[in-house]
This record gives structure tokens, C-alpha cells and sequence, in this order.
């Protein structure tokens, strides 16, 4: 069980069938969790999350996964984020514990493919997947540095990417 202040744990691959997902959806391996939860000001009046919180969720694992890794720069992200899609599965509700999971999928040259998936007391909520651009001081993008490469690629298990 997670403390107040406890962030982010590794996790072995787990399917996400394991988590009552329907069958039409691919599996997607996960290694990494963190408990993301939920503010009342996230909930409509009947208790509802709103679908726009689940990128709030998404950030914060995004930010947990890179800070495990010790890839944060003085507490900074070094990327931006260029695209993100959500698929809804069920309604979250106010009193669920949540966790999201997060995973690099793919490394590029400047860029990286993310996945989540934001479960309430341990089912399917929503799945997302986001493209994310390494950026420098004036948001121009650059490579990604080879020691979060190597990293990602490593946690993961993926390839380095198409310059490594």
C-alpha cells in the first residue's frame, strides 16, 4: 500500500486483460504504476469525472515514470507534449482508488510514443496514448540525449530508436 507521499513503483509486465478490459482492445504490457488520485474538484455534481481530468492523471505518471528513471532535469521535464488520445472505457467516480500506468512505447529522433491506463479500484477506466518532442530552452526540438535513450530503452525493453 502506498503512503501519502509515495510515488511510483515498478511493476513486472502485467496484461491489461488482466484488469477486465474488453476483449476488442489489445493487450498492452505495463512496468510502471503510480497511484494518480482523484480531487473533488475532478467529479461533476453527480460524482462523475470529467473526461479532461484523465490527461491531468496521464501528466502526473508521465511525470512520476520520468522521475524513477532519474530523468528529470532539476525537477523539469525535458519534453512537450505534441499529441495525446484518449479512449473512454467506464466512468470514474469520486472515492475510487486510481493508478495509472504509463509505458514508452517507441523512441525517435526528438520524439517518443507514451501509453496509459487509468484503472478505479483496479478496473479499465481509460486508455491513452501520447507523442511527446524533447525541446530545448526555446522549445525547438532536439535529440533525445543518450543517457535517457538508453534508459527508456532499457526499463522497456524497446529499441534505442532510429539514431542509436
Amino acid at each position: 500500500m502506498w503512503g501519502p507521499y509515495e510515488r511510483g513503483r515498478l511493476l513486472p509486465p502485467v496484461s491489461c486483460f488482466d484488469h477486465d478490459v474488453p476483449p476488442s482492445l489489445p493487450p498492452i504490457l505495463f512496468r510502471f504504476e503510480t497511484p494518480t488520485p482523484l480531487r473533488w474538484v475532478d467529479v461533476d455534481s453527480e460524482g462523475i469525472v470529467n473526461n479532461a481530468v484523465y490527461l491531468s492523471l496521464f501528466e502526473q505518471a508521465r511525470y512520476d515514470y520520468f522521475a524513477q528513471l532519474g530523468l528529470l532535469r532539476n525537477g523539469n521535464i525535458p519534453f512537450v507534449l505534441a499529441e495525446a488520445t484518449t479512449t473512454f472505457l467506464r466512468p470514474g467516480k469520486l472515492g475510487m482508488r486510481v493508478v495509472t500506468k504509463a509505458r514508452v512505447r517507441a523512441l525517435g529522433r526528438t520524439s517518443f510514443h507514451m501509453d496509459y491506463e487509468s484503472l478505479g479500484d483496479g478496473e479499465t477506466l481509460v486508455r491513452g496514448k501520447a507523442a511527446l518532442v524533447y525541446v530545448d530552452a526555446a522549445l525547438r526540438p532536439i535529440a533525445i540525449d543518450d543517457a535517457a535513450r538508453r534508459a527508456i530503452a532499457q526499463f522497456e525493453g524497446i529499441a534505442e530508436g532510429p539514431d542509436a
